[in-house]
């Protein structure tokens, strides 16, 4: 019987842009010539949620249980990695996934 949840080798990272400092030069050369680096906000998780289990996701902050549990639910693409759900990969058949699961991220209006 497949896993309802299966998540092998899971990594996601983000460009995200590096300020030169304080300072009007500063911010010019961040306009011209952007710095950027990127950060890995998930590194090669692999787990498996038979159905009817239950789980939780803990951590500090940063810790990437956001970003996993977005591309469970196919709102991210994953950088690398595979994941299955209830048979379906989240990012390709999200209209079809939204049918079987329910997701809500709190602290928004």
């Amino acid at each position: 019987m497949p896993a309802a949840v299966e998540v092998q080798e899971l990594t996601k990272s983000f460009r995200t842009r590096e300020a030169r400092g304080p300072g009007l030069r500063a911010r010019v050369a961040d306009v011209v010539a952007p710095r950027s680096r990127d950060v890995r906000a998930i590194d090669g998780i692999s787990f498996r949620i038979e159905a009817g289990e239950r789980v939780a996701f803990i951590g500090p902050n940063g810790a990437g249980k956001s970003t996993t549990l977005k591309i469970l639910a196919g709102i991210l693409y994953p950088s690398d990695g595979r994941v299955t759900v209830t048979g379906l990969v989240p990012w390709e058949d999200r209209h079809a996934l939204g049918f079987a699961i329910g997701t809500v991220f709190g602290q928004r209006s």
